[in-house]
C-alpha cells in the first residue's frame, strides 16, 4: 500500500507501507529504525517485553528531507526537516511510542531549543512535559492530519500512536544539535503513560516519576500564528526562514512560547 502524501508535505512524497520506504522524486530517503531493544526502558508492561522479540521493528525516521532547491537555505539557516513513521501497534496494553528526549540548551543560554510537528497522516497524541521545581507539568495534544504541535522550550516530548491507522509525523527543528535521552530512560518515561483498557483510552501515572505530575490538555496551534492557512505544510515556511527562527533561536521568542503553553 502506497501513502501519498505531496499535499500536506508540498513534495513528490509517498510511504510505501510494504517496504516502510518513504520515497521523494523516485527515490528512497536513507531511514534509521527504531527497534524495542532501544526503548526496553520506557515500556509499560515489563512482563510483554520479556516476551517479544528485542528486534522487533517498532517505527521509522527520515532524515533532512528538502527539495534540492530548498537546500542551501535550510542548511544556512540550520533548520532540518524530518519525517516519522509509526505504525498502530500495542505495547502490551500501552499505546505505541516514540522513544522519547529532551534538547540541549542554546550556548550561553538556559533556553533548549525548541521542535515543530505536523501530522501527515493519522491521529497523534503528543505528550510534553517540563519540571517545575520538584513537581512536573505534563501536557497532552491530540493531531489529526494537517494539525502543528510545537514543543516549547524546556521541555521532554514523546509521540504516541493511540489508533489503528498509520501514523506520519513531520518535523522542523535546528540541524545542529543531538537529543538527550538519558532523562527520559532514567525516569521509565515520561510521567503518565497511555493504555487501552476496555476499548478505552486510559493515562496511568508512570511509578518511576518523581514528585507530583499535573495533567492538562493542550491544543493544536492556530496555523494563522506562523502565517500559515488550515492544514498548509508547514514544509513551506522555508520559502520564508524568518518564521522558523524560533526554533534556532528560542531565547528570543518567549511571548510566543507563553503564549502556546497558555492555550489550554
Amino acid at each position: 500500500m502506497k501513502m501519498f502524501i505531496e499535499k500536506i508535505t508540498g513534495m513528490n512524497l509517498h510511504y510505501d507501507n510494504a517496504t516502510k520506504d518513504l520515497i521523494l522524486d523516485e527515490k528512497p530517503i536513507k531511514k534509521s529504525i527504531r527497534i524495542l531493544k532501544d526503548m526496553k526502558d520506557v515500556i509499560f508492561n515489563k512482563e510483554w517485553l520479556n516476551q517479544i522479540n528485542p528486534e522487533r521493528k517498532m517505527y521509522y525516521m527520515f532524515r533532512d528531507i528538502s527539495k534540492e532547491e530548498d537546500r542551501t537555505t535550510t542548511e544556512e539557516n540550520n533548520l532540518r526537516y524530518d519525517i516519522t513513521v509509526i505504525p498502530p501497534d500495542l505495547m502490551g496494553e500501552e499505546f505505541v511510542k516514540t522513544q522519547g528526549h529532551t534538547h540541549p540548551s542554546v550556548q550561553g543560554t538556559k533556553t533548549t531549543y525548541a521542535e515543530m510537528y505536523q501530522v501527515l497522516n493519522g491521529h497523534a497524541l503528543f505528550l510534553i512535559e517540563t519540571k517545575d521545581g520538584k513537581d512536573t507539568k505534563t501536557s497532552y495534544i491530540y493531531g489529526k492530519d494537517g494539525d502543528i504541535i510545537i514543543v516549547p522550550p524546556n521541555h521532554s516530548h514523546v509521540t504516541i500512536n493511540p489508533t489503528d491507522e498509520i501514523l506520519i509525523i513531520a518535523n522542523w527543528v535546528e540541524r545542529n544539535f543531538k537529543s538527550d535521552y538519558r532523562p527520559i530512560l532514567k525516569n521509565h518515561g515520561l510521567s503518565y503513560y497511555l493504555i487501552k483498557k476496555d476499548d478505552k483510552r486510559v493515562f496511568i501515572k508512570n511509578p518511576h516519576a518523581k514528585g507530583n505530575s499535573e495533567l492538562t490538555e493542550m491544543k493544536p496551534i492556530n496555523p494563522e500564528v506562523l502565517g500559515l492557512e488550515k492544514d498548509e505544510p508547514i514544509y513551506r515556511l522555508i520559502k520564508t526562514p524568518e518564521k522558523l527562527e524560533f526554533l534556532t533561536r528560542p531565547q528570543d521568542y518567549e511571548i510566543l512560547f507563553k503564549k502556546i503553553t497558555s492555550e489550554e
